[in-house]
C-alpha cells in the first residue's frame, strides 16, 4: 500500500493574498487613528499653543541672560515680533515674525487694560524680557474665533518669573 498517493496539500505559509489583506487593513488603521489624533478639540489646539508660546518665551528670558541684553515680543494685527534692546532702542530682530495659528485670536493686557493691536510694531515692546531673567506683568488670552461669548485659556505672569495659566469662563 504504498503505492497509494495522497492529495492532501500542506499548507506551509499565507498566500500573497492574504498578505496583503493584512496590510491593507494596517493601512486603514493607520489612517483612521492618524485622523482621530489629528482632529482634536479646538481647546486642546489652544492649549498647545499657550504651551508653545511658554516656551518661545524661556527661550527668550534665557537668551536675554544669556547675551545681557533685553528682547521683547510685540503683537501686531499681523502677528508677533520679536525684538532686540540695541543702544537704546528696540530694533526687529530678522526673521522674527513668529507665526500665529488662525483657529483663534489672541489678546494681550496689560495692567488689566486689553491692548489695541496697532499695524506696525510700536517703540517699546509689549511683553520685555530684561536681563536678569525677569519678564514684566502680562497676560495673554487665546479666544476661539467662533465662540465670541465663550471662554478662554488665559496665560499671565504670577510673578516675574512665574507663569500660569488656566481655561476661564464667562
Amino acid at each position: 500500500m504504498r503505492g497509494i498517493c495522497s492529495s492532501q496539500k500542506v499548507s506551509m505559509g499565507f498566500t500573497l493574498l492574504e498578505i496583503l489583506l493584512v496590510v491593507l487593513i494596517i493601512g486603514i488603521m493607520t489612517v483612521v487613528g492618524a485622523n482621530v489624533i489629528n482632529s482634536q478639540s479646538p481647546e486642546r489646539n489652544i492649549m498647545d499653543a499657550a504651551a508653545q508660546f511658554q516656551t518661545e518665551l524661556q527661550y527668550m528670558c534665557d537668551l536675554s541672560v544669556l547675551e545681557n541684553r533685553a528682547h521683547g515680543l510685540e503683537w501686531t494685527d499681523s502677528g508677533r515680533f520679536w525684538l532686540t534692546h540695541h543702544a537704546g532702542d528696540w530694533v526687529l530682530t530678522q526673521n522674527n515674525q513668529v507665526a500665529d495659528p488662525s483657529l483663534f485670536k489672541q489678546q494681550i493686557l496689560l495692567d488689566g487694560l486689553i491692548q489695541r493691536l496697532e499695524s506696525e510694531p510700536e517703540e517699546l515692546p509689549h511683553i520685555i524680557c530684561q536681563t536678569d531673567g525677569s519678564h514684566n506683568a502680562f497676560e495673554v488670552r487665546w479666544l476661539l474665533a467662533e465662540e465670541a461669548d465663550g471662554g478662554y485659556y488665559a496665560l499671565k505672569s504670577e510673578t516675574p518669573w512665574q507663569l500660569s495659566g488656566a481655561w476661564v469662563e464667562h
